[in-house]
């Protein structure tokens, strides 16, 4: 048995997927294992301002600093400051202690840490461990500025390598984002450290293709999502027939006991990593409504709105505005993953969200997001015309889809019975990672 540092593990983060796939590895890994370290989400995204870091001040300052009484409330503000100072130009600056030098970013977080206890975590020095384990996920798409959520967990992994430990990285995603150049500076900085690692684990074709390409001398195997394991806690016996004991504390009014009703049949609408086209909130409001509202009109369902992430809370004033009930991001995730399941179809820009409808057979009608991923998971449902619209759809999209929604629901069980079969192979192909682990 193993002693495993298990970094990327967002279940405190207001996100179906992160919630979802973070838990469906850990307890793969944790089987045969013994997970005695966590890296959690606080650190990773390109939001900086709980850390304060200035390259120029020696370790002395950090020291002091975290010393005073008062720090927490003065580092509130000194951060607050730098980020109006620099706008956009705090991550990857002299305000941030990451950067492509790995090296110098483990000084320059060891030297900011007194003053940044969020940052403990990231101390791999105080875990007596055996092998890191890097939960993928998301967080190497190649856009133009480069993903601080990748970059931390490659300094982690450059890291760990360093210490003479085991690497994995799994459960992963390589993509280029849509609409930008590919950032070819950190695929070079991040080639040595992917091709030396112990295993690079992609978790659909798109992903292989671009690591076989980009990383030709690691050691790259697919296995699919680790959500996929979770079609034995979807398909159990707990049936969820209305929302009193199920909905989250942000929308838990009164009717919310008595007037969710997934007894009836529904349909499930959430948003995308990518609003690309959208000049402001109102352009994103203005199309759902549009959308719900022709759905409304033609399909004798339920229609509910599912905030699926941290970037959908626009979408509670698509539900006002539609008169539809919203599913909050807050909901407890199997609950929030049998409601999807069960849906007779799903129309989401979502990934992880969207695995957890099919694993009940829901069928999915995909809009466009930040990545390949939407794509490429109808290649891995073997979907037999993979396709997705614009997440800011036209008339004649928004028409499309609801003739796609209109065909899907047609299908009827023996459509869904497709789904699950195939849900069955990738869920027991994933759980083989498991024995990844086991064989070193």
């Amino acid at each position: 048995m193993a002693k495993i540092v298990y970094v990327g593990d967002n279940r405190n983060r207001y996100n179906f997927g992160c919630r979802a796939t973070s838990t469906a590895l850990s307890q793969l890994i944790s089987q045969d294992h013994e997970i005695v370290g966590r890296v959690y989400g606080h650190y990773k995204n390109d939001d900086t301002r709980r850390i304060f870091y200035v390259d120029l001040l020696p370790a002395s300052v950090y020291k002091m600093l975290g010393r005073r009484k008062h720090w927490e409330w003065m580092k509130k503000w000194l951060v607050l400051t730098i980020h109006i100072l620099k706008r956009t130009k705090v991550c990857f600056s002299r305000f941030d202690f990451i950067g492509y030098d790995f090296d110098k970013s483990i000084k320059n977080l060891i030297k900011c840490l007194p003053a940044n206890p969020v940052l403990r975590e990231l101390d791999l020095r105080q875990y007596d461990f055996d092998y890191l384990v890097v939960n993928g996920e998301g967080s190497f798409i190649f856009s133009t500025l480069p993903w601080r959520e990748g970059m931390v967990e490659a300094m982690l992994m450059y890291w760990a390598k360093s210490m003479g430990k085991k690497v994995f990285y799994m459960n992963g995603m390589f993509s280029e984002k849509p609409g930008e150049e590919l950032n070819t500076e950190t695929i070079n900085n991040y080639r040595p450290l992917f091709e030396t690692i112990d295993f690079v684990g992609v978790r659909e074709y798109r992903s292989l293709a671009f690591a076989e390409k980009y990383f030709p001398k690691a050691r790259i195997t697919l296995y699919p999502d680790a959500l996929f394991t979770w079609h034995k806690y979807i398909n159990d016996s707990l049936k969820i027939t209305n929302g009193k004991y199920y909905i989250g504390f942000s929308q838990a009014t009164d009717a919310s006991f008595w007037e969710y009703d997934f007894s009836a049949p529904y349909i499930c609408i959430s948003g995308s990593s990518l609003y690309r086209g959208a000049r402001n909130e109102n352009d994103v409001i203005e199309h759902y409504v549009k959308l719900i509202d022709t759905i409304k009109k033609e399909i004798s369902c339920n229609i509910y709105i599912v905030e699926a992430c941290d970037g959908d809370e626009c979408l509670r004033e698509v539900g006002k505005q539609s008169d539809v009930f919203v599913l909050p991001k807050d909901t407890p995730i199997l609950a929030a993953g049998k409601i999807l399941a069960n849906a007779r179809v799903y129309i989401t820009g979502r990934y992880h969200p969207a695995i957890l409808a099919s694993l009940g057979g829901t069928p999915c009608i995909f809009l466009s997001c930040n990545s390949h991923k939407n794509q490429s998971l109808q290649e891995l449902l073997a979907y037999e015309n993979p396709h997705e619209y614009n997440v800011l759809s036209s008339d004649k999209e928004i028409n499309a889809i609801l003739n796609e929604a209109k065909m899907l629901i047609s299908q009827g069980e023996s459509y869904r019975d497709r789904i699950k079969e195939r849900i069955k192979i990738l869920g027991d192909k994933a759980e083989e990672m498991r024995y990844v682990l086991k064989s070193e």
